[in-house]
C-alpha cells in the first residue's frame, strides 16, 4: 500500500525575539532564535545496522561467516530515530 506507514503525529514550538535599530544609512537586527524550545519529540525516519555480537568486534550473520559484500547474510537491526533537540541560534542582520 502506497504511504501505509507513516510517522507519528508531533508537535514543536519556536521562539524568537528581535531588537532592531534604525541607523542613518543600515539597519541592524539582532535576533535569538531557539527551536523546539520545550524538548518534544519527534520520530524520524528509522536507520538501520547489522546485529553486532556481545563484545561490538563483528557482525553477527546467518550462516557465522564474515558479511557478504551484497550483506544477503547479516541480519538487520533496526535504530529508533527519536530526537529531543532544541536548537538556539543567535544571529545579526544588517540592511543596507
Amino acid at each position: 500500500m502506497v504511504n501505509g506507514r507513516r510517522l507519528p503525529a508531533y508537535n514543536s514550538a519556536d521562539i524568537r525575539i528581535d531588537k532592531k535599530w534604525n541607523l542613518r544609512r543600515f539597519t541592524l537586527d539582532l535576533f535569538i532564535d531557539v527551536q523546539n524550545f520545550y524538548a518534544s519529540k519527534s520520530a524520524g525516519t528509522p536507520q538501520y545496522t547489522f546485529r553486532r555480537n556481545s563484545d561490538n568486534a563483528a557482525f553477527i550473520t546467518t550462516d557465522g561467516q564474515p558479511v557478504k559484500i551484497n550483506c544477503s547474510n547479516a541480519i538487520p537491526y533496526i535504530l529508533d530515530n527519536v530526537n529531543r533537540t532544541v536548537l538556539p541560534t543567535i544571529g545579526f542582520i544588517v540592511e543596507f
